[in-house]
Formats: structure tokens, sequence, C-alpha cells
């Protein structure tokens, strides 16, 4: 019996050792990789980093976090960000995030506010620590933009799988639920007042391949951008307007879609106004992409309705040659 409780004290001993160099080296860890980005120029400080958890989890806890990429003119400050971790599966994590953090970019700050904020992330071992998938929850979450827009989201979820046949391509699913514009932003979307107060559903599924993985290094210097995009499912619904777009392109290293898509839209003229009040369509294009989806909702009988293949070439949305708008840009910060 007394061999028994010595061994079980010795085992006591060994793995509380284990937990404290594991939570230690933790802690070392985000702190050198904060104090890495800062040597680079950034700015990158913290109040306070600090583990608990013990016996069974690695529970990492960084309250008034600030960083600063100069190179991309990118912003993050959160007043508290957590990283939890059994102690057994430290590259099984998950994250929850404060309400109460900013983003920002040379164009804008975004105010975040939320009830529900959390992730959980699977990364391969190694100090790379690449992105395998990741799980998103959403509640109650509200955007306040400098610019003057503000959207309130009542919960969505967003998750990402990467590809068993190729490292750099990973399935993309979003789903949002009750999404609000604020009043300002409904005044300038909803002239004619034939929208609903709240996009009613928001459903996209994609299948992208970057030039680079998704790892630490994605946070350290330019994040990997999207080589290829392959939409299954982008389906929208407000009010009386429904639009569902299919199809894949490829993108260059400026950002620029090469491609065909199935449009479907149902009530487009609105679809346009949307897209000319938020910028997506320069105001000197408006009557040129009426005019051609007039031509689109011809060929179908139904004036109304769009159902055709466009082109996606040179920065521009194509109907054979005729430029409906300028294509968005991919590139990300």
């Amino acid at each position: 019996m007394r061999k028994i409780l010595w061994l079980i004290l010795i085992a006591a001993l060994v793995y509380s050792g284990y937990w404290l160099v594991g939570a230690k080296s933790t802690e070392r860890a985000i702190a050198g990789w904060i104090a890495a980005r800062e040597s680079e120029g950034w700015q990158a400080e913290y109040d306070d980093l600090s583990t608990g958890g013990f016996p069974l989890r690695f529970d990492t806890t960084i309250t008034a976090l600030s960083l600063a990429d100069p190179e991309t003119g990118v912003a993050y400050n959160a007043p508290r960000l957590e990283f939890k971790s059994a102690s057994y599966a430290p590259t099984a994590l998950s994250a929850v995030f404060a309400s109460g953090a900013t983003f920002a970019t040379p164009l804008q700050r975004i105010d975040v506010s939320h009830d529900r904020a959390d992730a959980d992330l699977f990364v391969d071992a190694g100090p790379n620590l690449t992105l395998d998938v990741a799980a998103f929850s959403l509640e109650n979450v509200t955007l306040t933009s400098t610019l003057g827009w503000g959207v309130t989201l009542a919960n969505g979820s967003f998750n990402t799988k990467r590809s068993a046949d190729n490292p750099l391509t990973h399935d993309i699913r979003f789903s949002a639920r009750d999404f609000i514009p604020n009043d300002g932003l409904m005044s300038a979307l909803n002239k004619d007042g034939i929208l609903s107060d709240r996009f009613e559903t928001l459903d996209i599924a994609v299948t992208a391949t970057f030039d680079a993985p998704w790892d630490i290094h994605a946070l350290e210097g330019q994040r990997p951008q999207p080589t290829r995009i392959d939409i299954e499912t982008f389906a929208a619904q407000w009010g009386t307007l429904d639009l569902q777009i299919a199809g894949g392109f490829d993108v260059d290293d400026r950002g620029t879609p090469t491609g065909k898509i199935a449009l479907k839209a149902r009530n487009w003229r609105e679809i346009i106004e949307i897209a000319t009040a938020t910028g997506l369509i320069p105001a000197d294009m408006k009557s040129l992409a009426l005019r051609a989806g007039q031509v689109l909702a011809g060929l179908k009988g139904n004036a109304d309705t769009i159902d055709a293949e466009v082109s996606l070439s040179d920065g521009m949305i194509l109907l054979g040659f005729i430029p409906i708008g300028p294509a968005p840009n991919f590139s990300i910060r």
C-alpha cells in the first residue's frame, strides 16, 4: 500500500512539473512573439499575461492587448483575449474574444461589441501552428464604423477546414441570420422603402486556395492571398431581394478575379441601387449597369429577374463585351 501511495505521489509531482513547464512555455511563446513584433516596429503591448487551469487545462489570458502592423496599417485592440486547451491536447485550442474590441485599417476603425464571440481551433503540432480547422460562433454582434455605417448580427457562424488534397486550400462556410443595418445605413440603402429592416438570410459556401498557409507567420507579415475561389453557394435574401451566385475564378497578385459566374437576382434594380449607395458600383456607372441589367433580364423574358452567366475580366463584370460594373477586389490586407 505504501508503494502505491509513493507511486501516486511521484506521478502527481511529475505531472505537476509537466503542467508548470507547459504553462510557462505557453506564456514565454506568446510574450516572445509580441516582443518580436515590437522589435520589427509594430505597436505590440499588453497589461498582463497569465496561465491557469491546473491540472487539466492551459488557460492563458491576455489583457489590454494592442497590435498594429505599420506595413499594412491594420490594428487590433482587445480588452481581454483568452486561449484554452486541454493539457493533454495542446493543439486543440479554443479562443474567447471579449466585447469592446476595435479593428482598424487606414480607411476606418470598427468598434466591436457582442454577447458571444468564440472559436474552436485545431492547428498542426510544431512552431508554425498551421491552421487545420476553425469554427467561430457569434451572438448579438454589433459593428460600428467611423465611416458612419453600422450593423447588428443576431447570430452567425464561420467555419473553415483545410483540404486533405491541397494544404493551401480551405473549404469555407459562413451563415448569418437577422443581419440588421443601422438607421443611417438603412436610409441610404432603402430609399424606395422596399426592404425589410433586416437581412433575413446570408449563406456562403466557397473553396479558396491561397498562395501561402494560414499559420503564425500570417499574423507577422503579409496575409496569404487567394489564387482561386470556387463559389458553391452564395444566397442572400433581404425583403423582396433575392440574390444567388455560383461559379469560379482565378485571382491574380493584384486581387483581380478572372472567370465566370452564374447570377440569379430577383428585383435586380434594387440590388444595383444598393450597390451604388454602398460604393460597390461607382455613381457614374449606375446607368450603364441598369441598361446591362435590362439586357440580362430580357434574356429570360422576366423584367424583374436576371438569370445569366457573366464574366469577370480586367477588373470588370461583363455581359459579353458590355461592362456591368467593377469586379470586387479580393486582396487581403
